[in-house]
């Protein structure tokens, strides 16, 4: 029992001295109590405060590093754009060319498709061309009023007249359920070879003619021994594509 209430005697002792004497004697035996029966509370106090504070800044120097990283993020995107606008590595002659970014993805997985963040404000079409840095990558086939759709050249439902630039024979080019390419319906003893450069035909109504489209990396007869097939490593793969570039030339159906 007298433990329980040596704290609160304690307590009312020193509160009873603290009101004995003068202003000036009360203060000097605060600040004793202060550095010596209060001194572990105190430093304790002082203790949480400080914990307090060093946790709301660590809070903020977290909240400002996410801002920071965001912030960077957005500038070396925008760095992105910029600079694959400048880095188009063929001859696109007086086409204009409106820049647009990738930002998602539609339909099923033997058929995706792109959506694009350019659309009707734009000037977007349907059937306008695409490419990329590097070549061609399909064409618009829906257009909303801020995202369009494209339809890219590894959809088995893209077909486009292409040819060799070595001998300008002629085939078209397809995908299949896998989304590899080939240059297909190639007439027998056809002068092509491995390492041959494929680009777009003379005969295309889509895009104008030696746009860049991949190389030759197999030759292999069909089934019916009346064509040849070339399988085609694209300059462009589709599936590690941020930016793209619309074309406002051709226009056409293919």
């Amino acid at each position: 029992m007298l433990k329980k209430n040596l704290v609160p005697l304690i307590l009312i002792v020193l509160s009873l001295l603290m009101l004995i004497g003068s202003n000036e004697s009360r203060l000097k035996k605060a600040g004793w109590m202060g550095n010596t029966v209060f001194f572990p509370f105190v430093r304790s106090l002082k203790a949480v405060e400080t914990r307090q504070e060093l946790k709301q800044e660590v809070f903020s120097l977290r909240k400002r590093l996410a801002e920071t990283t965001l912030e960077n993020l957005a500038l070396q995107n925008e760095l992105k754009q910029y600079t694959s606008a400048f880095s188009i590595a063929f001859d696109i002659g007086e086409a204009d060319l409106v820049q647009a970014e990738i930002i998602g993805i539609s339909g099923q997985y033997q058929e995706l498709n792109l959506i694009v963040d350019k659309g009707i404000g734009s000037r977007i079409q349907i059937d306008d061309p695409v490419i990329s840095a590097n070549g061609i990558v399909g064409k618009i086939i829906q257009v909303s009023a801020d995202h369009s759709i494209v339809l890219p050249f590894s959809n088995p439902r893209f077909q486009l007249p292409v040819m060799d630039s070595r001998t300008s024979v002629q085939g078209i080019l397809q995908a299949d359920i896998s989304g590899s390419i080939a240059m297909n319906l190639i007439k027998l003893g056809s002068d092509i070879a491995v390492g041959d450069t494929i680009v777009t035909s003379n005969l295309s109504r889509l895009f104008p003619k030696s746009y860049p489209v991949g190389t030759i990396k197999r030759i292999r007869e069909s089934q019916d021994n009346l064509f040849i097939s070339a399988d085609i490593n694209p300059f462009t793969l589709v599936e590690n594509l941020e930016h793209i570039f619309i074309l406002k030339k051709a226009v056409k159906n293919e």
